[in-house]
């Protein structure tokens, strides 16, 4: 665990898959002014679930957190404001549900072309399952949706969404454009339903974390509970 200082009530960012605490530094340094910040490695190895996750985080004895994630981190996120209620916030940067899921979450695409785009993003998924953990995650991005844990949300949540592509998935713009209009229809049905969960689209990409640290950093203090350093 990396602890980047700061005073004040704790923050836990959760990175994304693949990433490590150390993704977090610049972000971070947006916070400390007003927030502990600490930032976790999480599992990258079997056994994995999401519970096993969760479990590797309350086995961290933190002071009640808030708890930022991004992507891979983002969704775990979620999964913590489904169970932790006590949490002062949960925030998720534009994770969701995986990038390969049903073909009714891809509104507004012809059936037939949303099922020859899924074939071949299927194709790109499988060759990065190089190891069994990567297995293991990608297995439960389509088993389990995301969007049910937000809807589940037990304390203040958002979620930030996406609303251009990565440059790395131009050779599935149109699908992963119409991903995003299925997540952005069903986490607002969700919000609709659940107090606690707030939905807001940033004009930026996947990696705006990365791309825009203080933009974000301000949007993510914006939502957390005042601390005795913002009065």
């Amino acid at each position: 665990m990396i602890d980047f200082g700061g005073s004040g009530p704790q923050l836990l960012l959760l990175h994304g898959l693949g990433g490590s605490a150390e993704d977090w530094r610049e972000f971070a340094g947006h916070l400390t002014d007003t927030h502990h910040v600490l930032a976790v490695d999480l599992r990258a190895e079997l056994p994995w679930s999401w519970d096993i996750a969760l479990a590797d985080i309350e086995a961290l004895g933190l002071d009640n957190p808030a708890v930022v994630g991004m992507s891979f981190g983002g969704m775990i996120a979620g999964r913590w404001a489904a169970r932790h209620p006590e949490c002062p916030a949960a925030i998720s940067i534009d994770g969701h549900r995986g990038g390969l899921t049903a073909p009714a979450n891809y509104p507004g695409t012809a059936p037939a072309r949303v099922d020859a785009e899924l074939a071949k993003l299927r194709a790109v998924f499988e060759a990065q399952a190089q190891t069994p953990f990567l297995a293991t995650v990608f297995d439960a991005f389509h088993a389990d949706d995301t969007i049910d844990a937000f809807a589940k949300a037990q304390c203040p949540t958002l979620v930030l969404l996406a609303t251009r592509n990565i440059q790395q998935a131009q050779d599935f713009d149109e699908l992963m454009a119409a991903g995003r209009r299925g997540v952005e229809r069903d986490l607002i049905a969700a919000a609709a339903a659940n107090p606690n969960l707030t939905v807001t689209k940033v004009d930026g990409t996947h990696g705006m974390v990365v791309a825009q640290p203080a933009a974000i950093a301000d949007i993510v203090r914006q939502f957390l509970p005042p601390s005795r350093k913002d009065h």
